[in-house]
């Protein structure tokens, strides 16, 4: 087993790397970068392209006009040609939220905006699509039940000039669950359907004070759909289980599987195994993001019978997302909060 590492990025921010393919043979990542903390109005999303397979990538460019506007993504989706980056526009405190969709189809060489991404105009973090057995493709989404009264009520509150430490976000919405739908396409992507998945209950007595679940999906050998959530507070995933193709879920139960409060990824391998990218590590915050771990599962994740520790060394790695090819896992992943980190890691 051999891993091979590569950061080739460094700003006051890096949040978020997404890693895919390009159909030309290119690697293509996507990430969050600039201003010093996360949200903020200063922060942009920018593309990296690599022609030699990681070993050196092309200078940062910004995917998204620069109009004053915080910029985020959550997933990168490249579909019968055509690369998809979802996008959330928003305050600089995930306020007055649009999501756009870029696309390109020349392999992350230019891009044109798509409009909102099906069923969400607002307040929803798409991420990774997986496709079914059956054909269809599937795509969790974190959704914020926040109506544009309740969104207009934080407005007026973060314009607070006086005391900044008193300004509102996303975070302090009136809500008491957040959703973790599902968006299913069975034409390639040119149409979907919506339905509900696993609510988490938040706020007060309901719940945890507030979340960001981060879903990420698997299939089984008997068709099964595994989600993994993050669950802050926790200090460990949770799991929701589908048995008709995404249609119906299973209320979240909590897993014996680590997580500080940090984005996990599930990578279902050809041979029927999976892998999980993740921080496995009960301690809350940031502190508890290491070491940064791939484990393996080959028994539809009943257990996780090889566990690789891809690097313990002290730092903070957050946020993995890559994919499966030619028997080597390739992700991005933060490190530091500041770098971008390629990591090649073969099976």
């Amino acid at each position: 087993m051999k891993t091979r590492m590569k950061m080739f990025h460094n700003d006051s921010l890096s949040c978020e790397p997404i890693l895919r393919r390009m159909d030309n043979g290119n690697l293509l990542c996507v990430c969050q970068c600039g201003g010093v903390t996360e949200p903020s109005p200063d922060n942009r999303v920018y593309t990296f392209l690599s022609e030699d397979n990681g070993e050196t990538w092309s200078k940062p460019v910004s995917i998204y006009p620069e109009t004053g506007q915080a910029v985020y993504l959550t997933e990168v989706m490249v579909l019968n040609g055509v690369v998809s980056v979802f996008l959330q526009l928003h305050s600089g405190r995930f306020l007055n939220m649009r999501c756009v969709v870029m696309q390109s189809v020349d392999c992350g060489e230019s891009w044109t905006n798509a409009g909102a991404p099906p069923f969400y105009p607002s307040f929803c973090f798409v991420r990774g699509m997986l496709p079914l057995r059956n054909g269809e493709i599937i795509i969790p989404c974190q959704v914020f039940p926040i109506s544009e009264e309740e969104n207009a009520r934080l407005v007026i509150a973060s314009h607070n000039i006086e005391n900044p430490k008193m300004q509102k976000a996303i975070w302090d919405a009136d809500i008491d669950h957040l959703e973790n739908n599902v968006l299913i396409s069975g034409d390639g992507g040119k149409t979907y359907q919506h339905f509900a998945g696993p609510s988490i209950a938040i706020k007060g007595t309901t719940g945890m004070d507030w979340t960001w679940s981060e879903p990420t999906l698997a299939q089984l050998s008997d068709g099964t759909i595994v989600m993994f959530l993050r669950m802050n507070g926790t200090g460990c995933l949770w799991r929701s289980e589908s048995r008709d193709n995404g249609r119906t879920w299973t209320k979240p139960i909590i897993t014996d599987i680590p997580n500080p409060g940090n984005k996990p990824k599930l990578i279902p391998l050809p041979d029927g195994r999976v892998a999980l990218i993740h921080t496995p590590n009960g301690q809350l915050g940031f502190s508890g993001r290491m070491p940064l771990a791939i484990w393996i599962s080959d028994d539809d994740m009943k257990t996780w019978s090889d566990k690789r520790t891809i690097s313990d060394f002290p730092v903070y790695y957050c946020y993995p997302d890559g994919f499966y090819e030619d028997g080597h896992i390739l992700f991005t992943i933060e490190l530091n909060r500041h770098e971008i980190l390629f990591v090649d890691h073969e099976l």
